[in-house]
């Protein structure tokens, strides 16, 4: 059993088929696979040839596209085998149960043999088997009880894929599903109101009634609606209530935060009633038209500015040109100054887990999400709207008496839901703009031993308000629908903090506070690959909203002419430079929304770009600015003065919302205290005799921060070095 590091991308397993190698599985960042039954004699051969021809050319055609992405090749050792849990098992000799993954096999008499060589071993250590192991060739876990020195046995033994403590259930379904008004305690919490563009939630429900501000219908005149269906009602609960599982849990003060004003635009479809449609159906308005009028309303009416719209299309985004759903939410987020948040969409799977590509949607994880079939749907390409995907927050299926261990949770927690569906967005060639911009946590599916997939499991799926003729308070679901409410949440949180920021200030500060989702996001290490799964990571509010000690924001709001440049000075306090820090971070995040066109093969009217100066006088700068033309902008210098913000600027190009790091150990005190962010603006071709495109509105936020240094004070030290020209917004 061995490992391929691949950092340049997965391995073809045809390919490797050819080279003698089985292949067991891929996590993005290693391929794992076996020798054939020839010993590895067709591998040797290969690297032999690989390696000693005279024509290294000549060898690539045949070789290359395999061994040219090889890293390193490593035996698939003890530690590969450690899985989440062991690091907290006694090491006194105590016994304790652990749960034994073993690999997959062709057939059952070979899956039998190996659980025969997994149980000869547990039983050597002086184990003891505590359930009776669920054999089968795709399947098989084996859960006993060993101490310290029966683990160690068994993370050497070769047919073993993964050992375990036994997963616990994010929350117990006995710990919700029966609870009562009675044992709940509601705290209010004050925020700006989030406009929610749904099927109308239950307003009789006693956890959400007083807290739904308004209800109003967009249907066609004299429409007859449908009855209610749930969908409205778990995604306002999640709006309102986005603790709501962390509460339940721990047994804590359930959170009501802000107010919610529903535009009711769907209903449940009478021939599929398990599915929404926008009212009327083929009859009503053409969508774009409800949801202008809808948003339009909740806007004048109400100052809604945060509106959540969790609704997609079954169909994967072509590439091509957007739709007029799409292109209206654009629209509307430039005219009115709003902050949209819509999901990526999700991937639509049988009971027996095939999906559209014809992959599966638990055995073909992760790599089935890159297929065409699941690119992002719209209206998640929108440029200016926030688009979010979905990440597990559990891998433990629901526990049963007595166990199903076959069943299987898809994705590791913070690993992207199997059913979230990735990126890129608009764009051609290599310039795709980067979606989904965020993610949440949506849920997850289990796959049992039969191959089949349970797609609303209690172990593993979110909890929202429930619509339920029996009564009971809560609901299990999952999808990104129900990663959106959170990062609407987000941005109302935001505009609570700071009402007169714009809603380019509101997405730039969210980006700036978003963080990887975790461990598994980090596994993809090419950053395109990644971010197109995990988007820029999961938002915090408070990050996005507060400043102290050791991270501060500072912001900039404003505009500036189309096809110009201009310079923001950034204080660089000298004591945030000193010494080595394995923690300092420097974050640039830049949002703006300038016109579309979805019939233009340029969907967006300009693009903005970004660059961080260092070991310049602001006069040195402005003459080299000065030098540069807007409308045919090339690199200034690429020197130690621009600093090396990652990703790089073609990471970012057709985004407009960019967020990019730079994360130096060491810093030189003799740069001096004031660095320098140049912003540049080129209007597309199309755009440049537009009369009323002057100028473009754009937003700042300016991070540093050094979590490990605890005897710095930045938001002091900033504070008093802080220039006119950059506008900070603290907060302790």
């Amino acid at each position: 059993m061995f490992k391929i590091l691949t950092p340049s991308g997965g391995l073809d397993e045809e390919s490797l088929a050819r080279r003698g190698l089985v292949t067991l599985g891929d996590n993005g960042a290693h391929t794992y696979f076996v020798l054939t039954s020839d010993n590895g004699a067709a591998l040797r051969s290969a690297l032999d040839q690989y390696s000693s021809a005279e024509d290294r050319e000549g060898a690539k055609g045949t070789y290359g596209t395999i061994f040219d992405k090889v890293d390193s090749l490593a035996p698939y050792g003890p530690e590969d085998r450690r899985g989440v849990g062991l690091d907290d098992v006694p090491t006194d000799g105590t016994a304790f149960v652990v749960d034994i993954s073993v690999w997959p096999s062709e057939d059952y008499t070979e899956a039998r043999r190996r659980a025969d060589v997994v149980q000869s071993v547990v039983t050597r250590s002086g184990g003891s088997l505590v359930h009776a192991a669920q054999v089968s060739a795709r399947v098989t876990v084996i859960r006993v009880s060993v101490n310290a020195g029966g683990l160690e046995d068994l993370l050497a033994t070769s047919v073993v894929e993964k050992v375990r403590t036994p997963p616990v259930p994010y929350m117990d379904p006995s710990d919700w599903q029966d609870i009562s008004l009675a044992d709940i305690e509601i705290v209010p919490v004050e925020s700006m109101s989030v406009g929610v563009l749904d099927d109308v939630p239950a307003t009789g429900h006693p956890l959400l009634g007083s807290l739904v501000a308004s209800v109003d219908e967009f249907g066609p005149s004299g429409h007859v609606w449908q009855q209610q269906g749930h969908h409205g009602t778990l995604v306002t609960g999640r709006v309102l209530y986005p603790r709501l599982q962390e509460s339940l849990r721990d047994l804590t003060p359930f959170e009501a935060v802000g107010h919610v004003h529903i535009a009711r635009v769907l209903e449940p479809d009478p021939v599929q009633p398990l599915r929404t449609r926008f009212a009327g159906g083929d009859l009503g308005e053409p969508p774009h038209l409800v949801v202008r009028r809808a948003v339009e309303y909740l806007a004048d009416t109400y100052d809604v500015r945060v509106f959540n719209i969790s609704i997609g299309y079954d169909e994967p985004y072509d590439g091509s040109h957007v739709g007029e759903f799409t292109e209206t939410l654009d629209e509307l987020v430039r005219e009115r100054n709003i902050v949209i948040v819509v999901p990526a969409g999700n991937v639509p799977a049988s009971p027996t887990g095939t999906t559209a590509s014809g992959l599966h949607g638990g055995h073909d994880y992760p790599g089935h999400l890159d297929a065409p079939e699941h690119r992002i749907a719209e209206p998640g390409p929108a440029a200016l709207a926030v688009c979010v995907g979905s990440v597990a927050h559990s891998d433990a299926p629901r526990e049963w008496n007595p166990p199903r261990l076959g069943d299987k949770a898809v994705a590791p927690i913070g690993g992207v839901s199997p059913f979230s569906r990735s990126g890129p967005g608009v764009g051609h060639i290599k310039n795709y703009s980067n979606k989904p911009d965020f993610v949440h946590e949506g849920g997850n599916w289990v796959v049992t031993d039969t191959g089949n997939l349970i797609l609303e499991d209690h172990g593993v799926s979110v909890v929202s308000t429930a619509l339920e003729p029996s009564g009971r308070l809560f609901r299990a679901t999952s999808g990104t629908s129900f990663a959106v409410p959170l990062v609407a949440r987000a941005a109302a949180d935001v505009l609570h903090e700071y009402p007169d920021a714009s809603a380019n200030l509101v997405r730039a500060l969210l980006g700036a506070s978003a963080t990887d989702a975790g461990l598994e996001a980090t596994k993809v290490a090419d950053v395109t690959a990644r971010r197109r799964l995990y988007g820029l990571g999961k938002p915090t509010a408070a990050a996005a909203r507060l400043s102290d000690e050791h991270r501060v924001t500072m912001t900039f709001d404003g505009e500036m002419a189309v096809d110009s440049v201009v310079v923001h000075p950034v204080p660089v306090p000298e004591a945030f430079a000193k010494t080595l820090s394995r923690t300092r971070r420097v974050r640039v995040a830049m949002a703006y929304d300038p016109p579309v066109r979805r019939q233009r093969r340029e969907y967006l009217a300009s693009t903005m770009q970004v660059d961080l100066f260092r070991a310049m006088t602001l006069d040195e700068v402005q003459d080299l600015v000065g030098k540069q033309d807007p409308a045919n902008a090339v690199r200034m210098i690429s020197d130690r003065r621009r600093v090396a913000l990652e990703p790089g600027s073609d990471h970012v190009r057709s985004a407009t919302l960019h967020v990019r790091t730079w994360e130096p150990k060491r810093l030189n005190v003799d740069d001096g205290e004031t660095y320098y962010l140049v912003v540049t603006n080129t209007t597309k071709p199309w755009a440049r005799d537009k009369t009323d495109y002057a100028t473009q509105k754009y937003a700042l936020s300016v991070v540093l921060e050094d979590e490990g240094r605890l005897d710095l004070d930045l938001f002091s030290l900033v504070t008093q070095q802080v220039q006119p020209e950059v506008r900070a917004r603290l907060r302790t």
